[in-house]
């Protein structure tokens, strides 16, 4: 009678680890399938406004200085080529604005 309830203990842990695999694959053709959309909206996606990306790299700036990190964004816009932030090249502001959150981290 042992034999028989190891036997059956064994396949219903093979039930569920089969279970678990086929979760598994679902999961992934979702994930596969999500960023096959996301790709494909990439292309459509319009071009970055170049005045609201100044306005949050601003915020931000204002933000890490009041943190008490000003000598350290003047140091982030030499580092860009600028004095002050409108003398920033736009196609740098993405650059600038995670260079900028990573201070004090």
């Amino acid at each position: 009678m042992s034999v028989m309830n190891d036997l059956d203990l064994k396949l219903k842990e093979a039930e569920n680890q089969l279970d678990q695999t086929q979760e598994t694959i679902r999961s992934i053709r979702q994930l596969l399938s999500s960023n096959e959309n996301e790709a494909s909206s990439d292309d459509e996606q319009p071009k970055r406004d170049s005045i609201e990306d100044k306005v949050t790299v601003r915020k931000m700036l204002a933000k890490k200085s009041a943190e008490g990190y000003t000598d350290q964004v003047k140091e982030l816009l030499h580092k860009f080529g600028a004095e002050k932030l409108s003398d920033v090249d736009p196609k740098d502001y993405k650059d600038l604005y995670y260079s900028a959150e990573g201070l004090g981290q």
